[in-house]
């Protein structure tokens, strides 16, 4: 059997320690993508558990989905969608809803006219995303919509960054810098605003000066960030599943689709029931355009060159081979001289968020 296992003391650590970094700021618990894979419903709870009930997803669906699991929390749709019926539903159902651009902030006015009831907002700020969000040098129109749009009450403001966990802080600093001015320029107009945040995870390990009311965190709550560790937070979600069968091949022995490898001596292999539609041994593809990140890239590749780039599952405590291709369902282990058996439990260390919703998510 397949399951994600979650261990619920090292989230709770994790949990802790992003707290006591974040001090008086407030945490936004970023839970899109299915809470990063971890299922949504426990996830938050044991979030709530530990005091946070502040959330943010990524969809107008997913708000929906978390208001109806979690009636008692705020939750904030970060999709800035304009649509007529998208802000109706967000309205109907008690969401904090993202407004973006001056359509969405008239036409939710008007809703909330109609319905007698006032819409909760954060305003969103395009600091060089750009993606959602009013653009930053247009400070003078987000005044205006503010003011002229007295049925939303301005819950939040927020930026993104785009570029948080590359190592240049250049571009990052005029994201900030940006924000920032749109934040000075409504408070000398006497808009005021109660939370202000733009720090997700990577700026939150990064730069604490940019913390502000409120910080974003996501994948820092599992530990498999993109810039240095340096709080000590610990990897969160391991895929499990156990050996099905286990039998011997001849040396010239083709293994798995292609006939991409040979066996090079007697081998012995565990078959386990778990491949890529599972999610084990997925890639997300760069999607970095710069020619310096290129460069980096092929560096990097002609270095593996040189290296063991075998794919490793942890069996008994110990690592083993994956020996031919990562199939649709099963794998090949070359587990040759081990004492190993049927039903030995079998352990992989996939990102969450990749891990195929049908398998079970269990908190142990």
């Amino acid at each position: 059997m397949k399951a994600l296992e979650i261990n619920v003391n090292d989230l709770e650590y994790n949990i802790n320690k992003i707290k006591q970094r974040a001090g008086n700021s407030k945490i936004i618990a970023v839970v899109k993508g299915n809470a990063y894979g971890l299922g949504i419903k426990e996830y938050t709870g044991i979030l709530i558990k530990n005091e946070i009930k502040d959330f943010a997803v990524s969809s107008v669906d997913e708000a929906l989905e978390l208001k109806r699991i979690r009636p008692e929390c705020e939750v904030i749709c970060m999709e800035a969608s304009s649509v007529k019926e998208d802000l109706e539903v967000m309205l109907e159902n008690d969401i904090i809803i993202t407004i973006g651009d001056q359509i969405a902030a008239n036409t939710l006015n008007e809703i909330s006219k109609e319905k007698k009831k006032k819409a909760n907002i954060q305003i969103k700020i395009d600091t060089g995303f750009s993606r959602y969000g009013f653009r930053y040098d247009q400070k003078e129109l987000i005044a205006n919509t503010i003011r002229e749009n007295p049925s939303l009450i301005i819950r939040g403001a927020f930026s993104h960054f785009s570029c948080a966990y590359l190592n240049s802080f250049t571009f990052t600093k005029l994201q900030f810098e940006r924000f920032l001015s749109v934040k000075e320029y409504l408070e000398e107009n006497n808009i005021k605003i109660e939370t202000y945040h733009i720090a997700n995870s990577s700026a939150f390990l990064k730069y604490s000066s940019m913390y502000l009311d409120a910080v974003r965190i996501g994948s820092a709550f599992l530990g498999r960030i993109s810039v240095e560790n340096n709080i000590g937070l610990k990897r969160i979600g391991m895929l499990k599943s156990n050996i099905v069968s286990i039998k011997n091949i001849d040396k010239g022995t083709p293994i798995g689709y292609s006939n991409s490898e040979i066996a090079k001596r007697p081998t012995t292999l565990a078959i386990v029931p778990v491949g890529y539609s599972d999610g084990f041994n997925v890639e997300v593809k760069n999607d970095t355009f710069k020619f310096i990140d290129k460069l980096r890239i092929f560096k990097n590749s002609f270095m593996d060159f040189f290296k063991d780039n075998r794919i490793y599952v942890t069996i008994e405590k110990n690592k083993y081979p994956v020996i031919g291709k990562v199939g649709m369902n099963h794998i090949a282990v070359d587990i040759t001289g081990a004492l190993l058996k049927i039903n030995d439990k079998v352990e992989m260390d996939v990102s969450p968020i990749l891990v195929n919703n049908k398998i079970r998510r269990d908190y142990i």
